[in-house]
């Protein structure tokens, strides 16, 4: 079936996983979507300043996955290529929880992947650069939303390019992926408006990882572990 468009110029703001996919679905209904990254991209994948807690254990649960799989067909494939493990689900990962000895396996029908958090975003990433009317600008930072007169509409972006120089795009649409949130803010501060409530809830959690070398003697029937308290 045939995308409407709705716009000529979309713009979003970070090429992390939120901004990337963001970008992939406007593409069926603008003539150009340009992607603002402050980041200098790695062409491989490889961990970057922007995403520091990348180095941690990452999972990409069914729902993501599948989701990524609707935007980009074949995208289980892509990631096969670039070095993922298939896990069986239910069979390829042993697990350990208290009251198990052990833990029942069973195959639920479907494989999930052991992939590193930057081998998914440079999966995505390859898709998006991959269509005819995304651009992606990497080194480029964005400073403002720029407003309608009658502040109704987000008219353009200002951001400095990679020589520090200031540039201005009108856009239709603008898609703050930051993860901050100041710039939108920012923009409702500007023109007026109320912002929005915030409730903070501290849950006191840290965690962090290791790398562990697999012993020679280790079990063959499986490909993970997963160890509850």
């Amino acid at each position: 079936m045939a995308s409407t468009l709705i716009g000529k110029q979309a713009v979003v703001i970070g090429a992390g996983m939120g901004g990337l996919t963001a970008a992939a679905a406007l593409a069926d209904f603008f003539d150009q979507v340009l992607v603002l990254e402050r980041d200098i991209l790695p062409s491989e994948a490889t961990h970057r300043a922007g995403t520091p807690q990348a180095r941690h254990v990452h999972a990409l649960l069914l729902s993501g996955q599948r989701a990524l799989s609707e935007l980009f067909t074949g995208f289980e494939q892509d990631l096969a290529r670039l070095g993922a493990v298939p896990l069986r689900v239910g069979l390829d990962v042993r697990m350990e929880r208290p009251g198990y000895d052990p833990f029942p396996q069973r195959d639920l029908g479907f494989f999930s992947y052991a992939v590193s958090r930057p081998t998914i975003e440079h999966a995505v990433r390859r898709r998006v650069e991959s269509r005819a009317n995304t651009t992606l600008r990497q080194h480029c930072r964005v400073k403002e939303l720029l407003a309608s007169p009658n502040g109704k509409t987000v008219s353009g972006v200002r951001y400095e390019n990679g020589n520090g120089a200031s540039e201005t795009i009108a856009t239709d649409l603008v898609v703050d992926a930051s993860g901050s949130g100041t710039l939108t803010l920012a923009l409702l501060q500007s023109i007026g408006r109320p912002l929005p409530e915030e409730t903070t809830i501290g849950i006191d959690l840290g965690y962090a990882t290791c790398v562990f070398a697999i012993p020679d003697d280790a079990p063959t029937d499986w490909k993970g572990v997963m160890i509850f308290g």
